[in-house]
């Protein structure tokens, strides 16, 4: 296939997801798959995003060949699969994590898999780091095992906050197919300066993702996170200095998009997707203007 004209863009899980809510009793999409596979393809993406609910339920209902050959009659070259915490957790919680974490692998086992998303413990609760290292050597282990990356997130409220945190996770537990990804919201919400991200080393980073925030976080962090992102461009985050400083990495890979709010669960589902590429595109082409001087 063609490699498309521009910014690669990856429809991430809720983009495509309509009304259900993260961290909601049943996180799984109203929408149809067919329609959300279509609605991505159309609107220019070529990663396309699914969290784990909805994987199990296409698994489940169509399974894995034809949603396969679904992916590839589309305009969608790969997927990226999310979201695995309690990685490196114990008991109970390790347990579901581990169950989980098969499901992903399993899937990447027979899908068009590009990378997982991983994260740290949401309650910001300190844990071991030589185990969370050790840990997390073996989950990227077992992703290379099945031909793909896995990339810790960097999140404002957990115990891996900052791409500092990430680096030295992955330098410690030092497995290739380790990597990061990095969203505009959580850097925005620590108030570091976006070239925070220009001295990562090119082939740590996943993949990256887009969206913005108001200068007031309202609720928790947390709540904030999946009630009240914006549009790339809506807000007060220097979207546009982001993308240059991924850029000056020498990053060339995908940009998820990941609009997480009650506005955006509000629109119809197509309605939303499309006007979260227009604001991105705009962002991208402001980020193409030579720098003031």
């Amino acid at each position: 296939m063609t490699k498309k004209s521009g910014p690669e863009l990856i429809a991430t899980c809720w983009l495509t997801a309509g009304a259900v809510a993260p961290l909601s009793a049943d996180e799984r999409s109203a929408e149809r798959i067919e329609e959300r596979v279509r609605v991505a393809g159309e609107a220019g993406f070529t990663g396309f995003g699914l969290l784990h609910a909805d994987l199990v339920t296409v698994r489940d209902s169509m399974g894995y060949a034809e949603f396969g050959q679904l992916i590839a009659d589309s305009p969608i070259e790969y997927l990226e699969l999310e979201m695995l915490v309690d990685w490196f957790s114990d008991g109970a919680a390790r347990e579901s994590s581990d169950r989980l974490r098969r499901d992903l692998l399993e899937a990447a086992r027979q899908l068009p898999v590009r990378h997982l998303k991983a994260g740290g413990d949401f309650s910001g609760s300190p844990w071991p780091f030589e185990t969370m290292a050790a840990e997390f050597r073996r989950l990227s282990e077992q992703a290379a095992d099945v031909g793909v990356r896995v990339g810790i997130e960097p999140i404002a409220f957990a115990n891996i906050r900052t791409p500092a945190d990430a680096l030295r996770l992955l330098e410690t537990s030092g497995h290739p197919s380790g990597g990061m990804v990095l969203d505009v919201w959580h850097l925005g919400r620590l108030g570091l300066p976006m070239d925070t991200v220009v001295d990562i080393p090119v082939e740590a980073i996943v993949s990256t993702e887009l969206d913005d925030a108001a200068e007031t976080v309202v609720g928790t962090l947390l709540e904030d996170t999946i009630n009240e992102r914006m549009l790339p461009g809506e807000g007060v985050l220097d979207v546009v200095g982001f993308i240059r400083a991924v850029r000056a990495t020498g990053y060339d890979g995908p940009w998820g998009l990941e609009i997480i709010s009650r506005a955006h669960r509000a629109k119809p589902m197509e309605q939303a997707v499309h006007d979260a590429v227009a604001a991105a595109q705009v962002q991208f082409a402001l980020a193409d203007e030579p720098p003031p001087a």
